[in-house]
């Protein structure tokens, strides 16, 4: 699959905005890898909550989650490659921001909390951005998000087992129920 190809069915799911960055960064062949991350930019709380973070948006089902393929590390990558300082020392902000909040309103950091107290406030920051948004500009959490699915949909895990991807496609029928073609394709 090619990577221009990736980003727009990566910015149809996410209603078609990516954040100009996460472009820059996939087109110049940064993907996630399943090798062993070291943290390089991010301390020891950023990379647990990026872990966390990424795991709950992204959880392991039939198909391996976000840091079982490497999401931790790419995201890592991104901001320390691709984004500009500013755009980096936004991001570092965000996160420390995040984990702030999360042991004012629940005690503990995030990655401390149980599964479903991390859905739980994932889901309320995530309503919370969406709102904000609008008003305020890019929201942390809505560019996390992003940076999490673009990993994980741009993984060879992501492209061949969640979505349907074959090498070499057979003929196109434009008008066929999506319940008989099972899942999104990826080509």
């Amino acid at each position: 699959m090619e990577r221009r190809e990736a980003i727009k069915r990566t910015a149809a799911l996410m209603g078609g905005v990516i954040f100009a960055p996460t472009i820059l960064g996939v087109l110049n062949g940064c993907t996630p890898s399943s090798e062993r991350w070291n943290p390089v930019l991010f301390n020891r709380n950023q990379a647990s909550l990026t872990t966390a973070l990424a795991d709950t948006i992204i959880p392991k089902t039939d198909s391996p989650g976000a840091a079982e393929v490497g999401v931790p590390g790419f995201i890592e990558k991104m901001v320390n490659e691709v984004y500009t300082e500013e755009q980096r020392n936004g991001f570092l902000t965000g996160l420390n921001l995040f984990d702030e909040e999360c042991r004012n309103s629940k005690g503990k950091l995030f990655s401390a909390l149980t599964a479903d107290e991390q859905y739980e406030y994932a889901s309320q920051k995530n309503s919370e951005a969406i709102e904000n948004e609008r008003a305020e500009g890019p929201q942390f959490f809505l560019i996390f998000k992003e940076l999490t699915m673009v990993g994980f949909f741009t993984s060879e895990v992501g492209a061949t087992q969640v979505l349907r991807y074959e090498a070499v496609p057979g003929i196109y029928e434009g008008c066929i129920p999506f319940e008989n073609v099972g899942r999104t394709w990826a080509t």
